[in-house]
């Protein structure tokens, strides 16, 4: 695989961003500055903290040479014009000013593998070679670790002479503002008090920064004999000083600052290294703001703006910052080793680079301000963070935990399952009424109303969503919660299904009538199978439920019930190349769709995929589908076509529209959002496509989105909707499921392959509740090989499936122990094999199936 740096133009937008879950965010730009710097619990994405940066330092003879490790040589280019709805490519004033002050480095080169970013400084005046290395660890399925209020900021130095160099890192005391207020230097209104402390430990020199009120920073670096100055206002002091001999004045100042002011603190690591020798120079940026609050409106809810108080998860672990940085310091070579395994294995694949990319970029915003990790221990998410795409500037947008937005979202479920779980704990025990209505928002705290209406068109019940949380649960039981969470929840399903059918199929037939809100913000009425298919998905799904809970007579009525609406809908709604809206056209005159070939026509089929419940409508005419979708839908530019109301492509970009209408009838006033281009049902579409066997299709419509989101005009890390770092665009882990055909049932122990691109020597990431690995396949004229190989955690596997068109003569099993016996069954296109006992995988170890035809 060949990686992939971003030079150049494609700096420009680039911001990739660091942080645990649920506890804010900064933001390594393609300059090599800091920006988007959220660590204070508000979403703000052009939040700037100055005089925050690392130089260098070198000596080589008689000869030396200082450098800010940032490059301004993105910021004079009149002739750029940005995308609309966008802010990743605004430079802070702060670090224009920083860059006309200290000479900067002449060129940058990134390359970007979330969760680890590679900063590689090019300056022929440097005797080195010198490579940032940044990460706050990510380990999946290890939600704590995952979830640290830190960066680690490795700086790698070699040459091909002796040489001395130093690497200076300079942190602001910020503490005590308040997230959005600018900063000018050291002056904001917020400061005052403001004051630094050293800190000498075994292997580690830190500057714990304060105020007296709540909240702490800290900077670390991973290096006892550090040089240090606890607290400057004046760069250029520290700059004469850092340039003589790359070191600080060891000056150990603690005085509070004056009103108005606060304090910067700097660490200098001073080393020397032989020619071809390797040296590292690490540091930690931690912080500790663990007082959240509501702070976003919830009257719309019929609630009052009170400044409640949720917390952060991390508070339950750690006391201050300088608890975090040391914790980081001591966790250090295991977290280092983690994060990078999972870099290694995830793209250790013969998938599209782009495709990779796609998956790992948006996993980033699990670690976004778009979600939190409140102190009681549960998830809560808005659906993006307000910016240029949005009416309000800071904040969430759209809270909270939007169940038709999170239908979309995969990656959360399958790299941190536990975490997902509240989500579903939230939906059914908290929000859920009585008579299993489940309102669309979380108002928050608990104690508060739940958000209700009487009004059958309101939109407080999102029959998308409400479907969909029936899905997500039986998704969540698949995953990791098994038998025991079914157990749990089964009754709250069946209250969820009997308020669903009660409100929208009264007359039993499979089909949803009347008012039914959903993701594109109205009601659609009538037939339709957007909202339709995800009810025949959670008839589907509810069924299997019921099955495993014995009540087969219950399991048969959702059968039926689903039977009569899939036959309906194929019947009333197929039009011989898609599937359209049926509906009084005389009586609702806007914001429906009607004739349109419409994106989320087949979105109960995208879920009823990922759930193994079969076709909810016929395949061949799923399939069709799919081709009119990209043939009506999909656009290679959009010049002359008018986005609205937001415009999420450039005239030269391409993309896929909600909705077209290719034999005419488009409503005066269709559906709102129409026009528009969303990432997150792109790659919806497109994982449908590939499972469907549109390999080609499926990719280029991928390839088309991740265009966008290049780093010229957009940021790599932030796919944007309504807000930034969108929830939605998180879909994109099907593409990884669907490209290597993965099935994975607790349930029943079972774990199955079937790759669709380049089955003849496959090999990509997976991932089951308790560990992650490699998944391989070779194929040859006479046998077919297939390897589960366990790097993190365990994995425990009853049963295998996997894809073969071939009779198998024989099949045999290796597991770590010997050959194991196995019995096998060939059923279609699908070979399951039913191993004697439970197979216990650890880390290193692999199970390996061959079978000769």
């Amino acid at each position: 695989m060949d990686r992939r740096p971003y030079t150049n133009q494609a700096l420009r937008a680039l911001a990739m961003p660091m942080g645990g879950i649920g506890a804010g965010q900064v933001s390594i730009a393609g300059d090599g500055g800091l920006r988007q710097w959220q660590i204070v619990n508000l979403p703000n994405h052009i939040a700037h903290i100055p005089m925050s940066f690392f130089a260098v330092w070198t000596k080589s003879g008689d000869f030396s040479v200082a450098k800010l490790l940032q490059s301004d040589a993105m910021y004079d280019n009149t002739k750029f014009s940005p995308a609309p709805l966008v802010t990743d490519h605004i430079i802070p004033e702060e670090s224009k000013k920083l860059l006309k002050l200290l000479p900067g480095i002449k060129e940058i080169e990134f390359v970007g593998e979330y969760p680890i970013a590679e900063v590689r400084y090019k300056d022929d005046e440097l005797p080195i070679e010198i490579t940032l290395k940044a990460f706050s660890p990510f380990v999946p399925l290890d939600s704590k670790d995952s979830a640290l209020p830190a960066i680690v900021f490795n700086f790698i130095v070699k040459s091909n002479k002796h040489v001395s160099f130093s690497i200076l890192a300079s942190l602001q005391n910020a503490v005590g503002w308040d997230g959005k207020s600018e900063i000018c230097g050291v002056e904001c209104p917020l400061y005052g008090g403001n004051f630094n402390k050293i800190v000498r430990l075994k292997g580690f020199t830190g500057i714990n920064m304060r105020n007296g009120g709540e909240g702490s920073m800290t900077l670390g670096a991973l290096d006892k004999t550090s040089f240090y100055l606890t607290q400057w206002d004046d760069l250029n002091t520290v700059w004469e000083y850092f340039i003589k001999e790359g070191t600080l004045p060891n000056i150990n100042s603690s005085i509070p600052s004056e009103k108005g002011r606060t304090w910067n603190g700097a660490i200098a690591v001073k080393k020397e290294i032989a020619p071809s020798e390797l040296a590292n120079v690490i540091f930690i940026i931690s912080w500790y703001f663990p007082n959240r609050y509501v702070n976003w409106s919830q009257k719309y809810f019929g609630v009052s703006d009170d400044k409640f108080f949720l917390g952060n998860m991390y508070s339950n672990w750690f006391k201050s910052s300088l608890d975090v940085g040391t914790y980081v310091k001591r966790k250090y070579k295991r977290l280092n080793e983690l994060t990078e395994l999972f870099r290694q294995v995830f793209y250790d694949s013969i998938l599209p680079y782009e495709v990779l990319d796609c998956i790992s970029s948006n996993i980033s915003t699990i670690r976004s301000p778009t979600i939190m990790w409140t102190k009681d221990g549960n998830i809560f998410g808005f659906e993006g963070c307000c910016g240029a795409s949005t009416e309000n500037k800071l904040g969430g947008c759209c809270p909270l935990n939007c169940t038709h937005v999170w239908n979309y979202e995969q990656s959360l479920s399958k790299l941190f399952p536990d975490l997902e779980r509240t989500m579903r704990d939230v939906d059914l025990n908290i929000n859920m009424s009585e008579d299993g209505a489940i309102p669309h928002r979380t108002v928050l705290p608990f104690h508060l109303p739940r958000w209700s209406s009487d009004a059958q068109d309101s939109e407080v019940y999102a029959a998308d969503g409400h479907c969909g949380t029936i899905l997500k649960t039986y998704r969540e039981c698949r995953q990791a919660g098994g038998k025991a969470l079914l157990d749990k929840v089964w009754l709250k399903i069946k209250l969820a299904m009997a308020y669903a059918q009660r409100r929208w199929d009264s007359n039993c037939d499979g089909v949803f009538d009347g008012p039914q809100w959903n993701t594109y913000d109205c009601n659609l009425y009538g037939k339709n199978s957007f909202v339709s298919g995800l009810y025949l998905a959670a008839l589907r799904a509810t069924e299997e439920m019921a099955k495993l809970q014995g009540e087969y007579s219950l399991a048969n009525e959702y059968k039926e019930r689903f039977e009569s609406g899939r036959d309906i809908i194929d019947k009333e709604l197929w039009n011989g190349e898609y599937y359209i809206q049926r509906y009084d056209a005389n009586k609702y005159v806007k914001d429906q769709y009607g004739n349109g070939c419409h994106l989320d026509q087949l979105l109960g089929q995208w879920w009823a995929n990922q759930l193994d419940l079969g076709y909810i409508l016929p395949k061949e005419h799923v399939r069709e589908a799919l081709k009119s979708i990209y043939r009506y839908n999909f656009r290679k530019n959009f010049v002359g076509f008018k986005q609205k109301p937001r415009q999420f492509a450039c005239e030269d970009e391409p993309g896929l529209i909600i909705c077209s209408w290719p034999r005419g009838g488009r409503p005066e006033t269709p559906t709102l959002y129409s026009d528009e281009i969303w990432t997150g049902i792109e790659y919806a579409v497109a994982t449908l496509m590939i499972q469907e066997g549109l390999v080609d299709e499926g990719l280029s419509i991928v390839f088309a989105a991740r265009s966008r989101y290049d780093g010229r005009r957009r940021n790599p890390w932030n796919e944007i909707e309504c807000g930034d770092h969108y929830v939605r665009a998180m879909s994109s882990w099907g593409l990884l499921e669907a490209l290597s055909g993965y099935c994975y049932n607790v349930l029943d122990g079972l774990i199955g392959f079937a790759p669709k691109l380049n089955p003849e020597n496959f090999r990509c990431f997976f991932i089951t509740k308790d560990g992650w690995g490699t998944f391989s396949q070779n194929i040859n004229e006479n046998e077919q090989i297939d390897t589960i190989k366990v790097a993190y955690g365990k994995v425990e596997i009853k049963t295998l499936r996997f894809f073969t068109k071939r009779e198998p003569k024989t099949v045999m099993v290796e597991e770590p122990k010997g050959r194991i016996k196995a019995r096998f069954v060939k059923n279609a296109f699908w070979l399951y094999i039913k191993l004697e006992h439970l197979v216990h995988l650890v880390e290193g170890k692999a199970i390996q199936v061959k079978f000769i035809v």
